[in-house]
């Protein structure tokens, strides 16, 4: 057997066995997609908005496929947020149509066009002008993207539009080169969204929360951008969120060097114990990727002042799975902080702050100690 092949089928054991682990349930079909009817006011209702480069089913017009789609489609849905929920979790119906009083439904779902979707990122909401684009990692359905964003959406309280940009993964343990070719393939259709999004009307500041491999696709959208030089998106960027990066160091070192300075710092999540980031670092020849990197090489402090980069280390907070991959959901206090940080030091108020953060499992960022310098960039 070929060495790239046993790393590739041990890999597929590992997050099997971690998947079983994690969750007994069946993962979410597209009839999740479908409203609930007699659900509107028992929980809260959240209006998410999606651009996918996902095709369209044949037989269900509410679903979208893996399959890549030449273009971009978008879609609509207010979710209703059950009263019960716990922060962090999304709280799945064990069979559709699920219970408004203990689940996510969908209330509402439609589909959009360009000019749709512009007038509808700020419809209904008190906060214009920020705009938070949400990107998936690998093994994501369409449904769970669109949950997810829901879910960040309630959790977070960010007054302003939420958006997921949902890139073809396969949503399966074994699609994990295939959803790397998938999140490349988005690439000018993320950067044509963006730029898109930053001409729609009241659009001032874009933020981007990127999660495993759709890091991969968000750091190689920003590279190629740059070195473009005149994409619209760029003067309106935001904060830049790259939680576990699925990137290899050294290759991240390179698009660092390319898409230089940005409006704010980019600000990394990193945890020791990321079991799925292990997992593909064994399958990339034992390269460390840039989210599991371990944390006490002092050499890296030049890194971080060079890129200018915020490293939060999640590795003691909580995670919602087995292979603690998903601390980001937990951290949202950890984030909203940075962010707040950042609107003072645009006011004179605050110092602006690079280095690495401790975030405790309560989500927030411990002002001491600062363990400063890791590996993230390499040596």
């Amino acid at each position: 057997m070929a060495p790239i092949l046993r790393m590739f089928l041990q890999l597929c054991a590992m997050l099997a066995v971690a998947a079983s682990l994690a969750s007994c349930a069946d993962r979410p079909g597209p009839n999740l997609l479908h409203p609930v009817t007699g659900a509107a006011g028992v929980g809260t209702p959240v209006n998410v908005l999606v651009a996918t480069t996902r095709k369209r089913s044949d037989t269900d017009s509410l679903d979208f496929t893996s399959n890549r789609n030449f273009g971009l489609s978008y879609e609509r849905y207010t979710i209703s947020v059950p009263p019960n929920h716990v922060p962090g979790k999304i709280e799945w119906p064990s069979a559709p149509p699920g219970d408004p009083a203990r689940n996510f439904v969908v209330l509402s779902a439609g589909q959009l066009d360009g000019n749709g979707f512009d007038k509808s990122l700020f419809a209904g909401k008190k906060g214009g002008g920020d705009v938070i684009v949400f990107i998936h990692g690998y093994n994501t359905n369409y449904q769970e993207a669109v949950y997810r964003v829901a879910q960040l959406s309630k959790d977070s309280g960010f007054p302003g539009a939420v958006v997921a940009f949902a890139w073809p993964s396969m949503g399966t343990l074994t699609g994990y080169v295939a959803d790397r070719e998938a999140s490349t393939y988005s690439r000018d259709y993320f950067e044509d969204f963006l730029n898109e999004l930053a001409r729609a009307p009241g659009v001032k500041r874009i933020h981007i929360i990127a999660h495993s491999m759709g890091n991969w696709l968000t750091v190689e959208t920003l590279r190629q951008a740059k070195m473009r030089g005149n994409s619209a998106f760029l003067p309106k960027l935001g904060e830049v969120f790259l939680m576990s990066p699925d990137i290899d160091v050294t290759v991240f070192r390179t698009q660092l060097d390319a898409i230089g300075k940005l409006n704010e710092p980019i600000t990394v999540g990193v945890s020791r114990d990321d079991r799925a980031l292990g997992a593909s670092q064994r399958l990339a020849g034992d390269v460390p990727r840039v989210g599991n990197v371990l944390l006490e090489d002092p050499k890296a402090q030049a890194a971080i002042k060079r890129y200018g980069l915020r490293v939060i280390d999640m590795s003691d907070s909580k995670s919602i799975d087995s292979l603690n991959h998903s601390k980001f959901v937990s951290i949202l206090p950890a984030l909203n902080e940075v962010t707040r940080n950042d609107a003072m030091v645009a006011r004179g108020s605050a110092v602006s702050r690079t280095g690495v953060f401790v975030v405790d499992t309560a989500g927030s960022i411990l002002t001491a100690p600062l363990r400063l310098g890791q590996a993230v960039l390499g040596q």
